[in-house]
Formats: C-alpha cells, sequence, structure tokens
C-alpha cells in the first residue's frame, strides 16, 4: 500500500519549488543568451548578469570602441547559481553593457548613431545565433524564452503533463 503524505506542508511546499524553479529559470536563461547573443570584443555577450530586487543597470563601457579592430574568440557560456529570493522578490536578467539597448536594437549606438539592423546591412561580420539584426526579438517570440523557463522549473521539480505556450498579450 503506498504511503500517504500529509498535506499540512503544501503551500509551503509549493512555495520552495516555486522560488527554485525561478532562480533555476533566470540561470537558464542568463546561460541561453551568453550562447545566443553577438560577440565581438566580448563586452556585449560576457555582460549578461542575473540580479535580485532590481533591474540591472547598462554601466559597463565598450572595450573598444572599433568593433572590427579587436575582435576576440567566443568564449564558452558560463553557468550563473541559481538566486534563491522570495515569492514576491523580482530576479532580472539583463546586460550590463552601456550599449545593450542597441545590440537588441531598442535604441540608436551611442557611439555612432546607427542601429544594430544597419550592421547587416553594411555587410559587417555579426554572431548572434539565429545571425539576425532581430536575434533577441527571435529569442523572445520564438519559444525560446518559455523553453528556457520551462528547464529551469523541470530542475525544481515541476514536470508539466502538457507543452504550453504562452499566447499573445500575456507575460511570464
Amino acid at each position: 500500500m503506498p504511503k500517504i503524505k500529509d498535506i499540512k506542508h503544501l503551500t509551503g511546499d509549493l512555495a520552495y519549488m516555486i522560488i527554485k524553479g525561478k532562480g533555476e529559470a533566470a540561470s537558464e536563461i542568463h546561460y541561453s543568451l551568453q550562447n545566443r547573443s553577438p560577440w565581438f570584443t566580448g563586452t556585449f555577450n560576457t555582460a549578461w548578469e542575473v540580479k535580485a530586487g532590481s533591474p540591472v543597470a547598462p554601466t559597463i563601457p565598450r572595450k573598444d570602441n572599433n568593433i572590427d579592430a579587436q575582435k576576440t574568440s567566443r568564449k564558452a557560456p558560463s553557468r550563473t547559481n541559481p538566486i534563491v529570493t522570495s515569492l514576491t522578490k523580482a530576479i532580472y536578467v539583463g546586460n550590463k553593457a552601456e550599449y545593450a539597448g542597441f545590440v537588441i536594437n531598442a535604441m540608436r549606438s551611442p557611439y555612432d548613431g546607427k542601429m544594430y539592423e544597419d550592421l547587416f546591412a553594411e555587410k559587417r561580420k555579426t554572431t548572434p545565433k539565429p545571425n539576425v539584426p532581430f536575434w533577441y526579438y527571435v529569442y523572445l517570440q520564438n519559444n525560446f524564452l518559455e523553453k528556457d523557463i520551462n528547464k529551469g522549473f523541470q530542475v525544481a521539480g515541476f514536470k508539466p503533463k502538457r507543452n504550453y505556450t504562452m499566447h499573445k498579450g500575456t507575460s511570464a
């Protein structure tokens, strides 16, 4: 006869799993963005950070303003330890490079006034995965973000019976 578990700790157990899943999901997203983001000097690609409580501030300057002059080899992504917070405290995954908005096509470059997509028009060598100017939007809109969240929560013990997807207009 199977052992019957007392449910008096159910809410605490669920809270623990959600907190753990949230931290694991942030760690997975961090790893995935390092793998997908462009690489020139390494400033942007290595500046991804997971932070609890407040958004990541873009404060790191580019290593070299001439992106063609100082290309370095792409480094393997590194995993960050999951952050344990509370149910109500947010975890942010962001990029500390001061030109991060440029690389996701959300703002013009502070260096040359162009958008990231302009580099593709100029036939510059770029390295995002996929190798398109709007690589970040591909990550957000093609279920890559959802898959990273699901991986994190599966590590925490959540085993979904179905594969759920978010609908346009909803947020995670």
